[in-house]
């Protein structure tokens, strides 16, 4: 992993802060490194940090940021805390006025050791992110990221671009885990569109929110259905399918997050949350909590040993939905925007006029391949296939005209002959080196065709399906 890392002793004057930082969980982006410094004096304890280099000097020991190169400058993507600290008590930012107390004078000789950092140089930020998720998401022995920020992190690569499979690898974590994360902070999200007050929002936009409780409250049996609020982690989209989950919604995260009262948590049941719940004008309470079947039993609709090491969930004894390593649902589509059947593949509109793509996508929607692994494989092969000829047709660039295989039109989708997005490139070489070899043989007869294969194929090429059909 670290062959290609190199370990130089760098100016502090060309390493800047990071704006992706996980750290920084903002609705909008940060525009400077002003903006960074005040962020971390406010929500990471930036004053404190300032004040132990002050009185106990530079640890070398604690030192070696993992920076990237940009020209001729750096961007540390690992140690922003420690290199902001460094451009402060050096003089080369300045604190905001409120904070400039909080800058304890050095001495010369400590100012000088601190104008240049020994840092490990990574070839790119992709090959940074298994380590810090190893050090952050709750396994190492560094500060995590928090609740929110480690979510963030991820449905921030996945809103890029990057497929599921993708964001497996790059995070070393199960697919899974990864859309567990995606989901959850969705709905955080859906949290922020509700009509709070100015207090009551401050409250939601705080990094160090505790937005736990109602995510595990959603977990328990019978929970979802109670308030009407299904999380897609099929998908990845959060769904409200009665006439007052919204407001349903509301009065839980009010509950729980806003209000929340000593020994009214997570693990409570329907009843205990709903108690005092009065339905939005106009909207029937069509459950009334009368029907919780989690009031006395508190009973999970998880399987156990699904959260082996995802953040937020340290020490909760409570499991993750979806424990096994599938990603695709085998419970029945929810009301509202377009659902799987059990087991299905995918469920994308079609753009395109192609009657193949069409017919295809169809049976993609429909079939579970559950129950028919080798109908599940030859469909998602024949799908990939007829999706890159239409591309290469598109835009003529079959030249000589020959026949195409799906092995060929890989090949000719890697070249420059056809344009795609660096992300739909980098799926199809994905796709190609772990699952081709995999779908040949499925379709042929050579090896046995296996449900929880095809999903791993299937989160891999998710994305660049969306986007091309």
């Amino acid at each position: 992993m670290y062959e290609k890392f190199k370990f130089e002793r760098i100016p502090l004057s060309l390493i800047n802060l990071d704006d992706r930082n996980p750290r920084i969980v903002t609705q909008s982006k940060l525009e400077s490194e002003d903006e960074i410094i005040r962020y971390f004096f406010e929500h990471q304890y930036l004053g404190r940090f300032l004040k132990k280099i002050a009185a106990e000097g530079r640890n070398p020991g604690a030192e070696r940021p993992y920076v990237i190169k940009h020209g001729k400058t750096y961007t540390v993507v690992e140690g922003n805390t420690r290199i902001a600290a460094y451009k402060l008590l050096t003089g080369q930012i300045s604190a905001p006025s409120e904070f400039a107390t909080d800058v304890p004078m050095i001495s010369n000789a400590l100012k000088e050791g601190l104008l240049s950092v020994d840092c490990s140089i990574a070839p790119s930020r992709d090959s940074l992110l298994p380590i810090m998720a190893s050090a952050h998401f709750g396994n190492g022995d560094k500060s995590r990221w928090g609740y929110l920020g480690s979510r963030k992190a991820v449905y921030d690569e996945w809103q890029s671009g990057r497929s599921i499979q993708q964001l497996a690898t790059a995070f070393d974590r199960k697919p899974a885990m990864i859309r567990e994360l995606i989901v959850e902070y969705q709905l955080y999200l859906e949290a922020l569109k509700l009509p709070w007050t100015g207090a009551e929002m401050a409250e939601l936009l705080d990094p160090g929110v505790e937005f736990n409780p109602p995510v595990r409250f959603l977990q328990t049996s019978g929970h979802k259905s109670s308030t009407g609020i299904s999380l897609d982690r099929v998908n990845m989209k959060v769904d409200f399918e009665s006439s007052d989950s919204m407001s349903k919604f509301e009065h839980l995260v009010r509950k729980l997050v806003i209000e929340s009262e000593k020994g009214m948590g997570a693990t409570a049941s329907y009843a205990e949350v709903f108690l005092d719940y009065q339905p939005a004008s106009g909207a029937p309470d069509e459950q009334n909590g009368d029907a919780d079947p989690a009031t006395t039993s508190g009973a999970s609709d998880t399987s156990s040993g699904a959260t082996e090491g995802l953040p937020g969930t340290e020490g909760t004894g409570v499991a993750m939905p979806d424990g096994s390593d599938g990603a695709l649902s085998d419970g029945a589509p929810s009301v509202g925007s377009p659902k799987l059947k059990a087991g299905a593949l995918f469920d994308y509109p079609v753009s395109n006029d192609s009657l193949v793509l069409k017919q295809v996508m169809k049976e993609a929607k429909s079939l579970n391949t559950k129950t028919y692994p080798a109908a599940g494989t030859t469909l998602i092969r024949t799908l990939m296939e007829v999706l890159l000829k239409l591309i290469i047709e598109d835009q003529d660039a079959n030249k000589e005209n020959k026949p195409l295989s799906l092995e060929s039109s890989l090949g000719l989708a890697a070249s420059k002959a056809v344009e795609l997005s660096k992300s739909d490139k980098d799926i199809l070489k994905e796709f190609t080196k772990s699952h081709l070899d995999y779908v040949n043989l499925g379709v042929h007869g050579n090896v046995v065709p296996n449900y929880h294969r095809l999903l791993s194929v299937r989160d891999c090429v998710d994305q660049f399906v969306k986007r091309n059909v």
